[in-house]
């Protein structure tokens, strides 16, 4: 879908950011088919697959209003069930944090009964070899990592100032795991600014993909310094012992759980809460619902996960044609976390535009050996697809401390074509601040084309750039990634820094659904 200039050199654009790179730390809410439940419309069901009939016609808003007026009739046995409600919850979060503070006493426990040489699962570095890693570490940051400044400005991660502070807990190491953990916090320190982090037990499914991925044809100079980069003996054993390392800790766990239970076997989930819960069913990747026949479609979308497509190709295609003449077409991204560029291009843009799109984006990177390795500096800079950070254009919102930190830059227009008949009426795009990376692209995207008409509120950003490139830790072999490129619009907004602040802002307390849908009945 996008136009690429000289489309071997460098492997520089997010088609497949992994969903599991960002962790979502609140609980979803409890939806209906994607529409939280307690909203105030009613919507008139399409089937569990998105594609069935209409069902009956009724006005949303009437029925919003008739079920508001029943539910005032009772409004202070309301407000005494929302007091009993609030005692509850709080019962219950005590409750959680009691159990959660339990197994913490037993992990500390298990870790307590472990040897020194148990715990060195990463063959038992040195103090030198430790000390080794985690310079090459802040070197390689300092050299490749574009976000430096901005990290420091966000996140208050000064990388000069932890350098020195973590080197000393990193001197006080006592074996591996200690290590790691230290590395853990010292990564997280940047607050997830522009993909970095520390990667865990996902190193084998990840290689494993990107090995699919260089398989695939003309892709093999595009992901082959991915695989060359992971697919290394040091790595391999770091991460089969961290692996088994964590599951004899989780053995240990489970034994101790069933010893102070009475013998009674007790899951980890079930320890860490002593309040019996009902896990309901992951919801559907995407959904769909008629909100008013014939005039107001409603298209649900958790993530743009890649592996999904084909099935969610067969759901929103056909849900296309069917509302294809209605009014306005709501596609809600609010949970979206991101995932893959080539979804939203795919299944969401080219189906349901009736012209050509095209979005000027520019990244710019620094000169670093590391960047060489992924993005072949070199030759981008020799065939004329590089230019130096001096040539940019005039960029009004350009933060100029950031740019000059970078060596070169690189101009990429996103190009999505027509893929079908297209919507001829409206598209709003319901976003929040849970978007990033291509789920922030999907909201950029949309506003500089004028695809859609953004509601919600200011998106997370990171969304114009690449597929996160890795540092490898020559001692430990442990894997640490982050966005090679500082993504800016054709104006200089930093994605990253800025994201995207929709065309209608949602009010405190109104979701993005509802002021959409109030917006939609001032403009009839």
């Amino acid at each position: 879908m996008r136009k690429k200039s000289l489309a071997a050199v460098p492997p520089v654009y997010g088609a497949a950011r992994n969903k599991q790179s960002r962790v979502r730390n609140k609980r979803r809410s409890v939806r209906l088919c994607g529409v939280c439940l307690g909203l105030s419309v009613a919507v008139t069901a399409c089937g569990t697959d998105g594609r069935g009939g209409g069902g009956q016609a009724a006005s949303e808003i009437q029925s919003v209003q008739d079920e508001q007026q029943s539910q005032s009739a009772g409004n202070i046995q309301d407000e005494q069930d929302t007091q009993d409600t609030g005692n509850v919850q709080a019962g219950q979060n005590e409750q959680e944090a009691a159990g959660t503070q339990k197994e913490e006493e037993i992990r500390k426990q298990v870790l307590a009964e472990m040897s020194e040489e148990q715990r060195n699962w990463m063959g038992g570095l040195s103090k030198e070899q430790r000390l080794a890693d985690f310079e090459s570490l802040c070197d390689g940051l300092r050299e490749n990592y574009p976000y430096v400044k901005l990290a420091k400005r966000q996140a208050g991660a000064d990388l000069d100032v932890l350098e020195k502070d973590y080197r000393t807990k990193v001197e006080q190491c006592t074996c591996d795991d200690v290590f790691y953990d230290v590395l853990k916090d010292f990564i997280g320190e940047f607050s997830f600014t522009g993909h970095l982090d520390l990667w865990g037990r996902r190193y084998e499914s990840e290689l494993a993909s990107w090995r699919e991925r260089v398989k695939e044809p003309g892709q093999e100079i595009r992901y082959k310094p991915y695989v060359d980069a992971l697919d290394n003996p040091v790595s391999h054993r770091t991460y089969a012992s961290m692996t088994k390392y964590y599951q004899e800790m989780e053995c240990r766990m489970e034994e101790k759980r069933t010893k102070e239970n009475g013998g009674a076997r007790v899951e980890a989930a079930e320890a860490a809460s002593v309040v019996e819960t009902v896990e309901e069913e992951a919801p559907a990747n995407v959904e769909t619902k008629i909100l008013e026949q014939g005039k107001t479609a409603y298209v649900f979308i958790d993530a743009f996960d890649f592996e999904q497509m084909e099935a969610d190709r067969k759901i929103l295609l056909p849900f296309y044609e069917e509302v294809g003449d209605y009014e306005n077409l709501i596609i809600d991204i609010t949970n979206n976390l991101g995932g893959s560029m080539r979804y939203f291009d795919e299944l969401v843009t080219a189906p349901l535009t009736k012209k050509t799109l095209t979005v000027p984006g520019y990244q710019l990177f620094k000169d670093g050996e590391n960047n060489e390795t992924f993005l072949r500096i070199k030759e981008g800079a020799a065939s004329g697809l590089y230019q130096p950070v001096s040539e940019l254009p005039a960029m009004p919102e350009l933060n100029r401390e950031d740019a000059a930190d970078c060596d070169w830059f690189w101009r990429e227009d996103y190009v999505v074509e027509p893929a079908g008949d297209g919507f001829d009426g409206k598209i709003w795009l319901l976003v929040s601040e849970n978007n990033y990376s291509s789920a922030e692209y999907a909201a950029v995207f949309s506003k500089e084309s004028g695809f859609a008409t953004l509601v919600g509120r200011t998106t997370s950003g990171d969304g114009i750039g690449t597929d996160p490139v890795y540092l490898i830790l020559p001692n430990s072999g442990l894997v640490v990634q982050y966005s090679p490129m500082y993504g800016v619009t054709a104006d200089g907004v930093g994605s990253e820094a800025c994201g995207t602040v929709p065309d209608i802002v949602s009010p405190e307390g109104e979701s993005a659904l509802e002021t959409c849908l109030r917006q939609i009945e001032q403009e009839l």
